[in-house]
């Protein structure tokens, strides 16, 4: 039972982490990055934020100066950045915008793009679109396996109870002979099937939850895994609410199900 849930919950943190970072990445790309050229003045980029306020599909609209774009690579550089210092600035003025509609976007870069203007766009619609479909067969793959291991726990926990009604057979029977009601003689398997459920699922939890710590710890200390994992935190009691009562649920179904098949009560 302990592996069984072990085995699903790696597969559901690969799940949950898989799909953050395409939360994330989609938030963080989602929008578009429209460069001007260098000769374009301050009179033409007011004219063009006006422009680009006065499209009912732009939102969110931001300018950002080809000095803030520099000082952001250098920072960026960390202890490389001195190598930049002195060189003349070779970035460009750009406005930050979010489509409001994602089926007109390549509409709107179209139409953006033959603004004399305007020098390129940073669009990253088709690498998001690539994203989601891998993100959707992950999900479908990781269905298909929950299945299974749920199935599989609920034979585990059926055939325990199995040979436990066998041992306790004979005790059985003298029961029913000296009048115990069904749900007499039925309440102590449903109720060891509930704590092997909840053993097993707690055992796995504490294993997960270690081995989760350990890869968490490791990976958040560079910047650019901390923001697409999922919180530690928030994983621990997400794993917890879910594992335990998935745990006692399965177990009083499969002691169910063994019940209904080997005792006749």
């Amino acid at each position: 039972m302990a592996l069984t849930f072990l085995i699903l919950g790696i597969t559901l943190v690969i799940v949950l982490n898989v799909n953050n970072f395409v939360i994330t990445t989609k938030q963080e790309f989602s929008g578009l990055q429209i460069f001007l050229k260098n000769e374009v003045d301050e009179e033409n980029i007011t004219s063009f934020m006006k422009k680009l306020e006065n499209n009912e599909y732009l939102k969110d609209i931001s300018f950002v100066s080809k000095k803030e774009t520099m000082d952001n690579f250098i920072t960026n550089m960390g202890s490389d950045s001195s190598l930049f210092s002195d060189i003349e600035n070779p970035c460009e003025n750009s406005f930050v915008v979010y489509i409001t509609k994602p089926q007109m976007s390549k509409e709107i870069v179209t139409n953006l793009k033959e603004d004399d203007r305007v020098s390129s766009i940073s669009y990253y619609q088709d690498t998001i679109d690539t994203l989601i479909r891998v993100s959707r067969a992950i999900s479908f793959v990781s269905f298909i396996i929950i299945i299974v291991l749920f199935i599989l726990s609920l034979v585990i926990i059926e055939n325990m109870i199995k040979i436990a009604i066998f041992a306790r057979m004979r005790e059985i029977t003298i029961m029913k002979n000296i009048g115990a009601t069904n749900w007499f003689v039925r309440w102590p398997f449903l109720l060891e099937g509930a704590i092997l459920g909840m053993i097993g699922s707690f055992l796995s939890y504490i294993i997960l939850v270690g081995i989760y710590s350990k890869v968490y710890d490791s990976l958040t200390l560079t910047a650019i895994f901390a923001k697409y994992m999922v919180d530690i935190t928030i994983m621990k009691h997400l794993l917890m609410s879910l594992f335990i009562p998935t745990g006692i649920g399965i177990g009083m179904i499969g002691s169910i199900i063994s019940l209904r098949k080997y005792l006749k009560v």
